[in-house]
This record gives C-alpha cells, sequence and structure tokens, in this order.
C-alpha cells in the first residue's frame, strides 16, 4: 500500500497542493505560537543573566516569605555578615536610588549604581572611561543619545526630592543594559563619595541585594547554607539565597508568568485555524476520492480489500501531513529568525534570542500528521464503502449529497438552541463565563447545520445576481456539489464571524463606555490645580484655550467649605455652558452641582447666617461641586482653605481619541505640570479607545491567518472543480462560450461562495459580538448597541475580493486548455 500511495501523491501532486497549505500554515502558526514561550524565556534568561556576569550567588529579601515582620530593606550589617562567612570571598551591597540628570534643557529620570571594581565584573565602556573622581559619571549610550549628550559634557545630578544637586561630567557612555528590569530607566554609574553625596540619607545604609564572589564556586552546595544562616536573624525579614543561575530563572519565572497566558491566547487562535485546515482536508480528501472512484473500484475488483484501501488512503494522508507540517515548522523558524532580527536591530534589544523546543516541534508535526490523517479517515471510509460495480458506472462528474444524518442534526441543533439559551441568559444576566459558554456551544452547533443555511443562501444569491450565461452556469455549479459548497463555504464563514464578531465587540464595547464617560465626566478635560500644585490664573485659561484642539476654557475658583468640609468652586453659567456636556449640571442661584454619591443640600455660612443650597445631584464620579458667582459672593468665612483653582477644557468633537490625548499632552506641556494632573472624558475615552483598537488589530490578524487557510480552501475546490469538469467546460467553449466567459463563470462561482459565507459569518458575528459585549457589561453599564459599518463593509469586500483572487489562477488554467485537448480527456 506505500507504492500505491506514493504512486497516487506523484500522479495527482498537483491536487494535494491545497492540502499542504493548509496544513503548513496552520501548523506554522502552532510552532510559532510555541516558539514565542521559548523564545520569550531564552530572551529574558539572557538579559536578566546579565545582571549576574562575574557573581557567583546573589542574596535577597524572600517576599514570598515575607509577612510584614522585618523593615523589608536589607542593609550594610547583613553585607558584613554575609562577608564574615567561611568561604565567600567578597560581597557587595548591590542598590539603585532615583535620581534626576538636568542637562539645562531636558531632565531625564535616571537610576544611579555604584561603578563596579576589582574584584567584580567591570561595566562594559563603550565610549570614553569610567569615573575616577567623584564629580564624573558614567551613563548608558541609549539615553546619553536620547538627552543629546556626549562624553565631557557637564551636567547637574539631583537627588528624587530635588533637595541636594552636584555638577558632575560625563566621562563616558556604556553599553546599554538588557535587563527589562532597568532598561527602561536611564542609568548613571558613579563612584561610593557622589553617591552618598546625592542619595536620600534614609538610604545611605540600605542595598537592595547582596552580590556574593566564593572562594571556589563549586562549594556554593556548602557556602550558600552558611551564608543563609548568617542572615537569618536578618531585621530586614527571611532572606533567600541562590546562585547567580538559580537567581535568574526566578526572576525569568517571575516575569514569564504573564508569556503563559498569552500563549495560551494563541493557541485558541492557533485551534481555530486548525479547525478551519481540518474543513479544507476533509473537502479535499472527499473531492479526490470521489473523482477516483472508478480507479478505487478496479482495484476492489483485481483482490484489494476495503481495509487495505483505507490504509493506502490514510498513507497518502500521512505522507502529505509530515511533508506540510516539516514545512511549516521551517516556515515558522524562519519567520522567527526574522522578526528576531529585527528586534535585535530595529528596537535595539540585543538579548532577543529564538529558541525553538525540540519536543514541542516534533509534537506540532504529529499534531499536522495526525489532523490530516483524522480528516482524511472519513472521506477514505466513505469511498472504499462503494460496492465495486457501482463505481464503475460511467460519471461525468463526482457530486456529493449534502443531506445530513439524523445524528448531526439533532446533536447541531440541540447545541444551538441550548448554546443560544445559555447565551441569551448570559447576556441578560451579565454572566461573561455563561455567555462564553453558551457562545461557544451555539457555534458549534451553527457549524454543524451549516448546509442547511448555507446552501439555500448560495441557490437564493445566485438567483437574485444571475446576469447573463456565465453567471447563471456558475449558480448551478455551486448547487451541484452541495457537501463540498457546504464544507468551503463554511471553512469561510468561520473566519470572517470571528472577525465581524470582534469588529462589532469593539465599537459595542467602545460606545458603551462613552456614554458611561459622558455621564460620569461632563466635562472632555479637567486641569486639577490641586494635583498639579499650581494656582492657576487667567492667564492660563488664554494660555490653553488657545491651543489647537481646544474650543473653550474656564477656570474655577475656590470658593467656600461647606459645613460638612465639602470645597466649593465658582464660575459662571454661561461660561460652564461651553464647557460642560450635561446641560442638566449647570447651576442656577441658589444650588450647588454634585459629584456621584452626594445628594443631601449643602450648608454654609452667609452675612445673615446659615444658609442651605439646593443640591443637584449628579452621576459624574469626578465633578467638582460648583457654584455660581452670585452664590460664591453670599458665603463668608475663609474661601476654600488651601485648595486650587481648577481648568475645565472642552475639546473639538471631530478630534480623534489618539488627538485627544495628543491635546493632554500640549496642556501639560503649556501650563509646565505633569500628565497625570490632566484628566477627564475625553482623556479616559482616548486611552480607552487605543486599548481597544489595539487589541482589535492584534485579534484580527491572529485571526485573519484562519481567514487565509478558508482562501486557500476555495482556491482547492475551484481547482478539482476545474479538473473534474475539463471536459465539460471544453463542450461549452466548443459551443461558443469564450475563455474571457469561462473565467467569468468561475469568477462568479467563487464570488458566490465566498459573499454567501462573508453574509452569512457578518450576521452571526454581528450577533455573537453584541451578546457577548452585554455578557461582559451589563452589570458595569447599559449596553449600548453600535455596528462598524463601514468595518462590516470592508470585511465583506475583503472577502468578495480574496474569493475573486482565489479564482484567478484556477481561471487562467481552464482557459488556456483548448476545447479539442478538453474533450480528448479522460
Amino acid at each position: 500500500m506505500l507504492t500505491l500511495a506514493l504512486a497516487n501523491i506523484r500522479t495527482y501532486a498537483r491536487r494535494f497542493v491545497a492540502v499542504v497549505l493548509a496544513v503548513l500554515i496552520g501548523t506554522a502558526f502552532l510552532a510559532a505560537a510555541q516558539m514565542v514561550n521559548a523564545s520569550t524565556q531564552a530572551s529574558l534568561e539572557k538579559s536578566i543573566g546579565e545582571s549576574y556576569q562575574g557573581v557567583d550567588a546573589v542574596a535577597e529579601l524572600d517576599w514570598a516569605r515575607y509577612s510584614g515582620d522585618g523593615t523589608g530593606q536589607l542593609t550594610t550589617s547583613d553585607v558584613q555578615a554575609a562577608a564574615a562567612v567561611n568561604g565567600v570571598a567578597a560581597v557587595r551591597g548591590e542598590a539603585s536610588y532615583g535620581a534626576r540628570l538636568d542637562t539645562g534643557t531636558t531632565s531625564l529620570a535616571v537610576g544611579v549604581r555604584q561603578v563596579s571594581e576589582e574584584p567584580w565584573e567591570p561595566v562594559n565602556v563603550v565610549e570614553g572611561d569610567t569615573p575616577t573622581s567623584n564629580r564624573e559619571i558614567l551613563i548608558d549610550a541609549i539615553s546619553a543619545e536620547e538627552a543629546e549628550l556626549a562624553v565631557g559634557d557637564t551636567v547637574t545630578l539631583l537627588t528624587g526630592d530635588s533637595s541636594t544637586e552636584v555638577r558632575v561630567t560625563v566621562s563616558g557612555l556604556a553599553a546599554p543594559s538588557m535587563n527589562p528590569l532597568t532598561a527602561a530607566t536611564a542609568q548613571v554609574y558613579a563612584l561610593p563619595h557622589l553617591i552618598t553625596a546625592t542619595q536620600p540619607p534614609e538610604a545611605r545604609r540600605t542595598v537592595d541585594a547582596l552580590h556574593l564572589l566564593l572562594d571556589d564556586p563549586a562549594s556554593a552546595d556548602v557556602v550558600l547554607p552558611r551564608v543563609g544562616e548568617a542572615l537569618a536573624d536578618s531585621a530586614a525579614g527571611p532572606v533567600s539565597v541562590r546562585t547567580a543561575q538559580e537567581q535568574t530563572m526566578a526572576e525569568v519565572n517571575s516575569m514569564a508568568g504573564g508569556d503563559e497566558a498569552v500563549t495560551w491566547i494563541l493557541l485558541v487562535f492557533v485551534l481555530i485555524a486548525l479547525v478551519v485546515t481540518a474543513l479544507v482536508v476533509v473537502n479535499t480528501f472527499s473531492v479526490l476520492l470521489a473523482q477516483r472512484s472508478r480507479e478505487l473500484a478496479l482495484l476492489r475488483t483485481v483482490g484489494a480489500s476495503r481495509r487495505q484501501l483505507n490504509r493506502s488512503v490514510l498513507t497518502e494522508a500521512f505522507l502529505v501531513g509530515l511533508v506540510a507540517s516539516v514545512l511549516g515548522v521551517a516556515v515558522a523558524w524562519g519567520v522567527m529568525s526574522v522578526l528576531a532580527a529585527v528586534a535585535r536591530t530595529a528596537l535595539e534589544a540585543p538579548f532577543v534570542t529564538i529558541a525553538v523546543p525540540p519536543l514541542a516541534m516534533l509534537g506540532t508535526v504529529a499534531v499536522g500528521i495526525v489532523l490530516t490523517m483524522s480528516a482524511a479517515w472519513w472521506p477514505a471510509r466513505r469511498a472504499t464503502r462503494v460496492a465495486p460495480l457501482e463505481a464503475m458506472r460511467p460519471q461525468e462528474a463526482a457530486t456529493e449529497s449534502a443531506r445530513l444524518g439524523w445524528f448531526r442534526l439533532s446533536l447541531g441543533g440541540l447545541l444551538a438552541l441550548g448554546g443560544s439559551g445559555l447565551l441569551a441568559w448570559g447576556a441578560l444576566g451579565g454572566e461573561l463565563l455563561l455567555g462564553f459558554a453558551g457562545g461557544a456551544l451555539s457555534f458549534i452547533g451553527v457549524l454543524l447545520l451549516a448546509p442547511l443555511v448555507i446552501l439555500p443562501a448560495v441557490r437564493g444569491l445566485s438567483r437574485l445576481t444571475a446576469r447573463g450565461v456565465p453567471s447563471r452556469l456558475a449558480g448551478l455549479n455551486a448547487a451541484r456539489n452541495p457537501a463540498r459548497t457546504a464544507a468551503t463555504a463554511t471553512a469561510l464563514m468561520i473566519g470572517v464571524t470571528l472577525v465581524t464578531m470582534m469588529m462589532t465587540g469593539a465599537q459595542t464595547a467602545k460606545a458603551t463606555f462613552d456614554a458611561r464617560l459622558a455621564s460620569e465626566y461632563p466635562v472632555d478635560v479637567t486641569v486639577d490645580g490641586q494635583l498639579a500644585g499650581v494656582a492657576f490664573d487667567q492667564q492660563d485659561v488664554d494660555a490653553v484655550g488657545g491651543l489647537d484642539g481646544v474650543t473653550a476654557a474656564v477656570l474655577l475658583t475656590p470658593a467656600a467649605v461647606s459645613h460638612a468640609g465639602l470645597p466649593l468652586y465658582a464660575a459662571a453659567t454661561e461660561s460652564l455652558a461651553r464647557v460642560v456636556n450635561q446641560p442638566d449640571y449647570l447651576p442656577a442661584a441658589g444650588q450647588v452641582v454634585l459629584p456621584q454619591g452626594y445628594r443631601e443640600d449643602v450648608v454654609v455660612n452667609t452675612a445673615d447666617g446659615e444658609r442651605t443650597l439646593e443640591a443637584i445631584a449628579s452621576q459624574a464620579v469626578t465633578l467638582t461641586p460648583i457654584v455660581t458667582p452670585a452664590t460664591a459672593a453670599e458665603i463668608v468665612g475663609e474661601g476654600a482653605g488651601d485648595h486650587q483653582p481648577v481648568l475645565w477644557l472642552k475639546v473639538d468633537d471631530a478630534l480623534t481619541p489618539a488627538q485627544a490625548l495628543d491635546v493632554r499632552s500640549a496642556v501639560a506641556s503649556t501650563l509646565g505640570i505633569d500628565e497625570y494632573s490632566v484628566s477627564g472624558g475625553a482623556i479616559e475615552k482616548g486611552l480607552f479607545t487605543q486599548i481597544i483598537d489595539a487589541l482589535l488589530m492584534v485579534v484580527v490578524g491572529l485571526l485573519a491567518v484562519a481567514v487565509l487557510i478558508a482562501v486557500v480552501g476555495v482556491t482547492n475546490t475551484l481547482s478539482l472543480s476545474v479538473l473534474e469538469r475539463t471536459r465539460e467546460n471544453s463542450l461549452l467553449r466548443a459551443l461558443g462560450l469564450r475563455a474571457a466567459q469561462l473565467r467569468h463563470m468561475l469568477s462568479a462561482e467563487a464570488i458566490l461562495i465566498g459573499t454567501t459565507a462573508a453574509l452569512v459569518g457578518t450576521v452571526l458575528g454581528s450577533i455573537y459580538g453584541v451578546l457577548g459585549v452585554q455578557s461582559a457589561l451589563s452589570r458595569m453599564a447599559d449596553t449600548v448597541i453600535s455596528l462598524p459599518w463601514w468595518q462590516l463593509v470592508g470585511v465583506l469586500s475583503v472577502a468578495v475580493l480574496a474569493s475573486w483572487l482565489a479564482s484567478v489562477v484556477p481561471g487562467r488554467r481552464s482557459a488556456r486548455l483548448s476545447p479539442v485537448e478538453g474533450l480528448a480527456s479522460d
């Protein structure tokens, strides 16, 4: 049977291309997902391990066992205790503290640590020299470039609270740190005296960790327990003592904890791609074996048993799956290598390392083989059950029924109805897990019942769009093999459904949060003078009011403090009307608008005694309590204590979320304050939209793999149809159908299948997207249904375009064959 299988693969090699492509893409995706996890581990190990070069062991506070009994900070006393242990050659207290470096034009946060000296591993200096005096520093090259510093420049080093400043000279540039724990901050290295001069007093005796050199590194198993005993009574608390390699792995495992979740998320998308791959493989083998029915029957008549033929087909599937899976792993390795090279150069991340776990790659190959053989088993079993004499009958083309068996029909109906009920229950009750389970079950049911929907839809759409002979023939051809058409459309429908589900879910989530933000943040931008520590005045209002994207600005001045200690602010109602998005939140004389949670009237002192201001309750969480200037003038007392004025800004409604965030940066820069002092509805909307859009882009990119495999399936269906309808197409050509019309016929057939799948997928995806968001957010906010119409149109357009492109190669191949050659073919 192996000889027969190899002969069939050689004979029908072109017909196996789609299977190879589908399995290759699916296994490449799976291999890449596993390489991401392994490469992350290897890269972290390499980068973090750099921090412990030339170190034999590390002692640090064991946060896993720390219960709060202790200072939580190692000190120089611990350094001395460890150094006194027999077998320890040297101990260094490793410490880094935050400071600022002022270049005159730029101020940047830096982490300051001591320059390594003998016998420790020296700092890698790429330009200049290490500091030789207490007025010199070494700074990492990347930070120096960003701050436009060069060797010999003089800068000011300030403590975190700016209480101490020292003028220092840049003596050299160090290689950037590869440790992700420190690489995000500019690194400065200095001699001990300079560190003491600029270090906060409370930090001068503390260290972050102890680095140890041993007399004999091979004796670590004996010496390190002694060090642990010496530090057992440390005032800091429980201390762990590990070898440098053990410490590296501990930090890698701590940082890579989230990467396991990322890997599992990737594997979910891999599973989706593999399901689509299985559909393509099943469809391909069904067609191939149907076309070879006479050949199989002839083998049966000359003595081959059903089991032998079945084994031959599975052997074919094994060989095809093996080749495709190995190629998939190779492609994954190539793509990951290119991405790693880009990261090392463009992103300046030299620690990025590619790791190819052998067992995982063997498992990937095994998955590809099992998937291919499993998908081929049912078509093989069905084809070999046909009686030899029945299969020997002449037939123009193999046709397959799409009639569903009672088991599939019953199971699909049960899953679809039961899952839909769970999904609805989850949506109404705000139960995300219940909604997710219901959605998954109902979608499986829909896939089982897909032929009941897709085939009538194909026929109906073909009748609506049939214009001319080629289009009518395309409709007839699409309906000729219902099972094949249904399987092809279902594969594409899966991808379209999931893509549109994510798009609709993202749009509905944004609309829901926009509505909630509008009620909780009645002002686009709020600048809190109390948080910024700045007393804003009218000049500041004029300055920010003239910024691009800002249409109005109002100054709220502290007016009074109520009896309950609530600070009140005043602003003219006509000015507030220009910036407040909720007209109900504008105070009248004698009223005070209060934030969420405050409903009782407010009592204040006036010249005529106590006065009660009518409370206007709101849903705004961050609303500043406001009164009119006339009401504020009646209140007597010491004003609003030490509270600072507040700025409210209105931004242009036409601004995109990203532009709204740019306004935030511009306001902070104009007022000379930090951006965290600038908040508001427009800012929150911009941040939320950026997060949602980024997640959507990643998810759609991952789902695109499944769509690509489905498009391969469309190409495969058309290619096989062209092969089995060679004589028919040639007869049409002989009767007057032009080559261009033949290509048009195949394109119309592909577009018909693709459009049907896209329309059904779009409807399903929109429903799942809305109900999914309802399940996730209904307990937080009222769901606002919003469909991304242009994105949905884009998905439909891409599906139709991809289907048309899938028909190009089969159409050209069919049109090139002359009618005479086609009619003479078998």
